[in-house]
């Protein structure tokens, strides 16, 4: 039996029908040439069935009422059934991406069954283009981002001949603790660190609440902004449980190419191309905001690199989108300062207290949520935006070369849109999730996302061209300035004047000898 952190706890005890607390992943695969066969029951067949299924695959809740246990536990389930988890379907031939699109969502709108493991995997034929897919979700208690790339990269192969495999269910997390029963004084031990651990986080949440609350009062200039003082959106009221899902995928050398031009990060451009879809999107339905510019929380991963890769160890940030700023550079600029600085703040706090202060601020969002309380209580940012590093490899599965890697993600009463993003080899692949009804046309959204690209490469083609443009002038003023200066005389040679009968010019005639020396 193992205990949730309260983390994972938090995903579970807050969550309702109409806000399913599940994330997933949408994988596109190209059949090898000349395949022919049902791919995936073939896939099945290749599996060996002998081997049990691994954490947290084979692990349910000690209990479906979570309403007395305020730290639920996870325990292995004896009755373990795959073909429950596994699942086919197929679109009518040629199943078209919009087909696709209208079957993820239906899927991802549905409850997990609390009685068993928290995922399902859904088996999908007939995509056009000699395409399948996988559609595969889990409740964001048992995993979070990083994990799941780290499963993901670990279940398949990096060359295309491979044809061994070996399901995901059966790939234990990355990093496992010792089988052996720890003794009484290490659980102690233990124990005693963590509430010293949760003291130090109090403290140091204190003082940051604190410092913050000074700044505000002072006016003091801040970069990152408030959380809570997001401007009222579309995005911002209470939701159903019917969700629209859509997709876009960019080069990640032209991300890349665009943040070394202008010193970003890639998160920096990432955010950028997102508020210029955002500023577009609204303004067609007028309903921008003019004054203050839209919020964005980013969750960061706090994991350490040797830690066990199961449940979540992320905190968050909230940097502004800039979105009243009309120039695209500045724009830019005014998100890289916002997000530098909340990344500074949150590194300045231990990783216990960086994950409580994720807590608090979705703790607010959850206790409007409970108490029906929604469109009457601000949100911490309008909306979330998480970018996610993913393998950097090509993959392939049984020969088939996985093309795109869709991340899907969770929304809650206040916050009726996410953008997940996913590296994968050379692409960024970009999941957008929408409540149906506040964002029925969300696949418009998801255009923008091309257009806002494009506009950040143009700004920034226009932005080097000016910067050349004044270093070629910066060069020319040097240039007639050198050439226009008055030529100096050379001066007079000075007298040797005598000190002591000796005169101070006496290496001149050693010269001369010198020379004389040469010529013979």
């Amino acid at each position: 039996m193992a205990r949730l952190n309260l983390q994972d706890a938090a995903f579970l005890q807050v969550e309702t029908a109409e806000c399913p607390a599940h994330v997933a992943g949408l994988q596109i695969f190209k059949l090898p040439k000349n395949y022919k066969g049902n791919f995936f029951r073939e896939m099945m067949m290749r599996i060996d069935q002998s081997v049990p299924p691994a954490p947290p695959f084979n692990m349910k809740l000690k209990s479906a009422s979570l309403s007395l246990d305020v730290l639920p536990a996870w325990v292995e389930d004896k009755n373990f059934d795959l073909d429950y988890h596994v699942r086919y379907s197929a679109l009518p031939a040629p199943g078209s991406m919009d087909q696709l699109m209208k079957l993820v969502e239906r899927l991802h709108s549905r409850l997990l069954d609390r009685t068993r493991p928290l995922w399902e995997c859904y088996y999908i034929e007939g995509l056009e283009n000699r395409q399948v897919a996988l559609y595969f979700k889990i409740h964001h208690s048992c995993v979070d981002g990083v994990a799941a790339m780290s499963i993901l990269d670990r279940v398949m192969s990096k060359t295309r001949n491979s044809k061994k495999v070996v399901g995901f269910w059966q790939v234990p997390p990355a990093h496992r603790e010792s089988a052996e029963r720890p003794k009484l004084m290490d659980r102690l031990t233990r124990t005693y660190s963590g509430f010293l651990g949760q003291a130090r986080s109090v403290q140091q949440l204190s003082g940051t609440a604190l410092k913050s609350g000074l700044q505000a009062i002072s006016g003091t200039p801040r970069k990152s902004p408030m959380p809570f003082t997001a401007p009222a959106t579309i995005f911002n009221q209470s939701i159903t449980q019917h969700r629209r899902f859509a997709t876009h995928t960019i080069p990640l050398s032209r991300i890349k190419g665009i943040a070394k031009d202008l010193d970003l990060t890639v998160n920096d451009v990432v955010l950028g191309i997102c508020s210029g879809a955002i500023r577009r999107y609204l303004k067609d339905r007028g309903q921008l905001p003019a004054d203050k510019p839209i919020l964005a929380m980013c969750p960061v991963s706090v994991r350490p690199k040797d830690a066990e890769q199961r449940g979540n160890q992320i905190s968050m940030i909230v940097t502004t989108l800039a979105t009243n700023e009309n120039d695209t550079i500045a724009r830019l600029k005014l998100i890289h300062d916002s997000a530098s600085e909340a990344k500074h703040k949150l590194g300045e706090l231990a990783r216990e207290a960086s994950t409580n202060y994720a807590l608090l601020m979705n703790g607010v969002i959850l206790l409007s949520q409970a108490l029906g309380l929604g469109n009457m209580v601000a949100p911490p940012a309008n909306l979330v935006i998480s970018n996610v590093p993913g393998p950097r490899e090509k993959l392939y599965l049984m020969g088939a070369e996985l093309v795109h890697n869709y991340p899907m993600s969770v929304l809650v009463h206040g916050q009726a849109l996410n953008i997940t993003v996913t590296s994968y080899a050379d692409e960024l692949d970009f999941g957008l999730l929408g409540a149906r009804e506040i964002m029925p046309d969300l696949d418009k959204l998801a255009g923008y996302i091309a257009t806002a690209c494009n506009e950040i490469e143009i700004a920034d083609e226009a932005h080097l061209a000016g910067e050349a443009e004044a270093a070629r002038q910066r060069l020319a003023e040097r240039r007639t300035a050198r050439d226009t200066a008055p030529v100096a005389k050379p001066k007079k040679a000075k007298s040797a004047r005598k000190s002591n009968g000796h005169a101070t010019g006496q290496m001149a005639p050693m010269s001369a000898d010198i020379s004389a020396m040469k010529e013979n």
